[in-house]
């Protein structure tokens, strides 16, 4: 058997897949109370600075009792300070006691949304302390991580004076591991264009300066065996100065066990020591399985290891010309493609069309300016004010090729199809996907055997799968997992916290927002609806309601509408014709006039119908009037296949008096399924004259936790009780989603049922 260590250790990483799948890692369950302050006596093991902020990383941490009680043990916390002119800072590795307010982590509430208590889980974090006091701190300290932690916070300092502070932030991020600097919009525009692998400490970095230094050590007198321990030692300290991350361990491993090889006179098995490699880090912490940096890490080399020959029109020849040698890169990318694509569907839900091409010159200019950073670094470090003069000066080499890629990232964004957006694919899709993967690298090595054997070899037979099967089969598992199919009709009520983002999808594709905003949670647009837009697979909106302008509910949708955004394209925003046109409405219209988006106000009777899906306003009325936002809400029924829904906003007892007399006009109403409450369960909408006449069977409360209102108001779910209906709140359940086919509806929550009237 060929790589016998490599498959053990492949076995072992499937091993743990499985048991994770079975039995579940439970979340960590502490006997602190989210806001309490306590008291911590802890290890410093890292420290960085987000702008004013000293963030401090503490393990072994014991919580200080002053009863004479045993120290509890805690685990690892983040602790957040804001030092002053006379603070002192810690050294790492340091004992400090420390004293701050309980935060604990949240787990995503929403389709598409960011787990951050699964991201610390598996970074090893517990908890983390805001509004942290420093008490006292311990005399001893770790040497080797200060002096890294000040050579690291020197080589910034260096890159803040030569270069301005965007670049110095992509530079530091590059080169020294510190993405904390990072603006939004660098972080953007990399990902979408498909080179964000450029900020992660990886196999580039430790080529160019591993392999670099070993050979300016071999150029000495030094003993083979003398050059590669100092070599690896080097690096072994570079991966802890820039908080050796699943990549940077990766790379770091697979280097000395490179270099190992040499000093044993034994081949290097690059998917040996990759498998190795991840054998470690697992053993370490099995849920770095599950971490997207270490899947994509771990997954272009194993991409480029075994499907690199996979996808090559021909095999290897003695002289390659210039086209080939360009084939050659394209077939490389394609490789990683094939793992990269997956995991990119499962993390971000869309993937940059040109990425290809875009990395064929991204990569190899990737190492000139490195190479510029680390003369820049170099000479910054020299005393004198020359040194700083020679480093601007090589700075500007850095700054045109940062200056290139951002061009050249731009431009591509422009470009047709730019960003493909998929959504989530089913797993059993990936299932396949992987397959498939799996059978053309089987069918490529089996095919390579038998072509040695004699016989074929001395006839000059090929055993292989034509390369224009292999493209067709490949073409195809992508368009297979691509595809979303969709199955009647689907609302989704968003968890927003204070306030409202309702989702329809209709039979025939088309996507709608029904308002999209939140007073408790900040840029609720950017880090809830658009998630969830890509989970879905949307990059179009045909419209969105806005049934009011107060912030809990359009916020989100000013903030998709905002410059450098406009992710997904919105064909028409519908407002009440009874709109107060204040600050809120000018701020509106100014926003779809910069995008050329078209307003419609809408009126009771005003219908829009698609696929099996039909909205109908209820209220305001044409002649109606208002000073109040909320009284002049948009009421609107929505129908499919038999299945009613009634969306309110915040309207008042009026509107809802209004919209009662427009139902009764249709003598075919019969109730309402499904109510989507007013005014997030306000005592002073869903008056008892609106739920008796309608009767839902089921009522959704979009509200946010200990929110300040007291929503839903006791009165308002004691009405609804009364007749009968289930109540589900978005507060406790997470994203609500209703699944509409063939006259029945099926409801589905994000997190586990917690609600009143839920059997």
């Amino acid at each position: 058997m060929r790589r016998p260590l490599c498959c053990v250790c492949a076995a072992f990483v499937v091993t743990v897949f499985l048991y994770l799948l079975i039995v579940p890692i439970p979340d960590q369950t502490l006997d602190l109370t989210e806001g309490d302050r306590v008291t911590l006596i802890g290890e410093i093991t890292q420290k960085e600075y987000k702008k004013d902020t000293l963030v401090l990383r503490l393990e072994h941490t014991k919580e200080w009792c002053f009863n004479n009680e045993e120290n509890r043990e805690l685990g690892c916390v983040i602790c957040y300070m804001e030092p002053d002119e006379n603070f002192v800072e810690p050294r790492v590795g340091s004992i400090v006691a420390v004293e701050g307010k309980v935060s604990y982590f949240d787990r995503a509430r929403n389709p598409g949304g960011f787990d951050a208590q699964r991201y610390y889980q598996t970074l090893g974090i517990d908890f983390r302390l805001y509004k942290t006091q420093l008490l006292s701190t311990g005399s001893q300290y770790s040497v080797y991580y200060e002096t890294l932690y000040r050579l690291r916070h020197h080589f910034e300092e260096v890159f803040d004076k030569v270069l301005p502070a965007e670049e110095a932030a992509i530079m530091k991020a590059i080169l020294l591991g510190n993405k904390s600097e990072l603006d939004e919009q660098s972080k953007q525009l990399f990902q979408k264009s498909g080179i964000a692998h450029v900020f992660a400490i990886s196999g580039l970095h430790i080529t160019l300066l591993g392999v670099g230094l070993y050979r300016i050590l071999r150029r000495t007198y030094l003993p083979q065996l003398a050059c590669a321990v100092i070599a690896i030692i080097l690096m072994i300290a570079y991966g802890d100065m820039v908080g050796m991350t699943s990549s940077a361990y990766r790379a770091v491993f697979m280097f000395g066990m490179q270099l190992a090889a040499q000093m044993l006179r034994r081949t290097y098995d690059m998917l040996t020591a990759l498998a190795l490699a991840a054998v470690f880090i697992l053993l370490e912490q099995p849920l770095y399985l599950y971490y997207a940096g270490f899947q994509l890490s771990f997954g272009a080399i194993l991409g480029v290891g075994c499907l690199s020959e996979v996808v090559q029109p021909f095999q290897h020849k003695k002289k390659l010309c210039f086209l080939d040698k360009i084939v050659l890169s394209l077939c490389g990318s394609l490789s990683i493609f094939l793992i990269h694509f997956p995991i990119m569907l499962c993390v971000y839900y869309e993937f940059p069309i040109y990425s290809f091409l875009l990395n064929l010159v991204i990569i190899p200019a990737m190492s000139i300016l490195m190479a510029a950073g680390l003369l820049c670094l170099g000479v910054g470090c020299l005393p004198g004010a020359i040194g700083i003069g020679i480093a601007k000066l090589v700075g500007l080499i850095c700054h045109a090729m940062l200056s290139g890629f951002a061009w050249l990232c731009e431009e591509s964004l422009k470009l047709p199809f730019a960003n493909w957006v998929i959504g989530r694919p089913d797993n059993w899709k990936i299932c396949v996907f992987s397959i498939v993967v799996i059978f053309l690298y089987a069918t490529h090595q089996y095919g390579k055997q038998f072509t040695k054997k004699a016989v074929c070899e001395k006839r000059g037979i090929r055993i292989e799968l034509p390369f224009g099967i292999r493209l067709v089969i490949v073409l195809a598992a992508v368009i297979f997992v691509s595809d979303s199919p969709i199955d009647g009709v689907s609302i989704t009520f968003l968890d927003v916290g204070q306030g409202d983002c309702i989702w329809v999808e209709s039979a025939g594709g088309e996507h709608f927002l029904v308002d999209g905003g939140s007073t408790s949670e900040s840029n609720v647009g950017d880090y809830i609806i658009l998630p969830y837009l890509k989970y879905k697979g949307v990059s179009k909106l045909d419209a969105v309601f806005l049934t009011h302008l107060d912030s809990d509910h359009i916020s989100g949708v000013m903030e998709l509408m905002e410059a450098n955004k406009m992710e997904i394209k919105i064909n028409r925003i519908c407002i009440s014709n009874a709109i107060i046109e204040d600050e809120a409405y000018e701020k509106l219209v100014a926003l779809c006039n910069v995008r050329k988006i078209p307003i419609y106000r809408l009126k009771a009777g005003d219908r829009i119908e698609t696929d099996a899906l039909k909205f109908e306003v209820l209220h305001p009325s044409a002649d109606y009037k208002t000073d109040s936002r909320n009284a002049y809400s948009l009421v609107m029924k929505l129908e499919s296949s038999g299945v009613s829904t009634l969306l309110t906003g915040d309207v008042e007892a009026d509107g809802e008096h209004a919209s009662i007399e427009w139902l009764y006009q249709d003598t075919r109403f019969a109730g309402i399924d499904i109510y989507k409450a007013a005014h997030h369960g306000s005592k002073y909408s869903n008056t008892e004259e609106l739920i008796t006449y309608i009767r839902p069977k089921t009522t959704i409360i979009s509200c946010g936790e200990n929110n300040r209102y007291g929503h839903p108001h006791e009165e308002a779910v004691e009405r609804v009780k009364q007749i009968g209906s289930d109540i589900i709140i978005t507060k406790n359940t997470g994203a609500i989603t209703i699944n509409i086919k063939n006259g029945e509806y099926k409801i589905d929550t994000y997190k586990e049922l917690k609600t009143e009237g839920i059997q």
